[in-house]
């Protein structure tokens, strides 16, 4: 073998060791990255925003979202550890779009869809003056669009996409779906119009409790907080679009209202909170007021005839509480108090939090903002705490 033969033979094996090395050193490998397209018809998406957001199975972000942009038709994201899904959100022409997909999956999204439509009453004229705000069925709003003349024009959408709709008009609120397939979409919407005949108004739907009122210290652990739910069920074949009264403490101080996950103002005249509230006919919704109260002493009438009664607690143990005769301590997994028989709207509950049981100020959150808040009641989201405190009592 000749010196230059044997030369080249080492330089190799120099350089096949070197390459080894290199790919032995951490971070010297490139991360794994995913490509994805987006088309759209009679159109472009160039230039177009793309928010990538790594979840777990769980559905938890994992990492904080990326951003990119369309370019030629397409984008790329590195992959995220411990992620097992993406959710990619697309925004074009004022409006998002989304798509979830699988670790490993490489997205498309195609908005090809055109949906016209038209909003009438029941003798089948065009209902003017609306609102629709379009929903993706991963939740997320997509668009919006004012309806002036009764008919709209939502373009482009996602092919095989349900998408619900939420309708805005004759002060009413009106929830419905829209269907995409392979093609042009035309739908017509009928809206009933509404009442406002409270009697229509059961409770209902809230097994086992349909009155609810969550009682927490505020910031400073001086007062009380109560976020006080009540679920209706409206009887009616349209919806109901009206005033809401709660019977709330001659000395409530009401923050807010709520109907469902839409917070709403409210007004207070002589002991009566009033929320504005707009429920599908044969719908159940929870509506909801928030109060705080100078003392740690609740009484106040039930406001409605009620079979299914209770006030849970949160920072505040049982043993600190005394409450009337009309309550008992309920089998919880949380501090929770029950009727013992079914209320009526005009008598009387009464609940007192001992001092001990106040949290002190140098234990809340400093984070919190301001000494008005509800510790606990706010901390998950502001009605959040209130949707899943009920639904797992529920659950029972």
């Amino acid at each position: 073998m000749s010196h230059k033969h044997t030369l080249l033979t080492v330089l190799a094996s120099l350089a096949l060791v070197v390459l080894v090395s290199i790919a032995l050193v951490p971070g010297a490998v490139a991360e794994e990255s995913y490509s994805g397209t987006v088309t759209v018809a009679d159109g472009s998406a160039e230039g177009d925003n793309i928010t990538i957001t790594p979840l777990d199975a769980g559905y938890n972000a994992v990492d904080d979202p990326t951003e990119t942009i369309i370019e030629n038709g397409s984008f790329s994201y590195e992959r995220a550890d411990n992620a097992s899904v993406y959710f990619i959100k697309l925004e074009h022409a004022g409006a998002s779009h989304y798509e979830l997909v699988t670790d490993g999956q490489e997205p498309t999204i195609t908005l090809n869809e055109t949906a016209t439509g038209t909003l009438v009453d029941e003798d089948g004229d065009p209902v003017s003056n609306a609102t629709i705000d379009v929903m993706s069925e991963h939740g997320p709003p997509v668009d919006q669009l004012a309806v002036d003349t009764g008919s709209f024009t939502l373009e482009p959408l996602q092919p095989d996409q349900t998408y619900p709709i939420r309708i805005e008009a004759n002060g009413a609120v009106y929830e419905r779906m829209l269907s995409t397939g392979d093609g042009s979409v035309d739908a017509t919407y009928e809206l009933p119009e509404p009442t406002a005949d409270q009697d229509v108004l059961h409770l209902g739907g809230g097994q086992p409790v349909n009155h609810l009122l969550r009682v927490g210290p505020t910031q400073d652990g001086s007062r009380l907080f109560v976020v006080e739910t009540v679920s209706f069920e409206n009887s009616a074949a349209r919806p109901f679009a009206g005033p809401v009264e709660f019977a709330v403490p001659s000395d409530a101080e009401v923050v807010t209202g709520m109907v469902q996950e839409e917070r709403t103002e409210v007004t207070v005249e002589n002991g009566t909170a009033t929320v504005d509230a707009s429920i599908e006919g044969g719908e159940t919704a929870d509506v909801s007021v928030f109060y705080q109260l100078e003392d740690r002493e609740l009484e106040k009438p039930v406001g409605y005839d009620v079979e299914q009664f209770a006030i849970s607690f949160v920072e505040y143990d049982l043993s600190q509480v005394e409450f009337s005769d009309n309550l008992v301590e309920a089998d919880a997994p949380m501090p929770m108090v029950m009727n013992t028989n079914a209320l009526e709207a005009d008598e009387r509950i009464a609940v007192s939090i001992d001092e001990r049981g106040a949290v002190a100020g140098d234990e809340l959150d400093n984070d919190s903002q301001g000494d008005d808040l509800p510790v606990g009641l706010l901390s998950a989201a502001f009605v959040g705490i209130v949707v899943v405190g009920l639904l797992a009592y529920r659950r029972l």
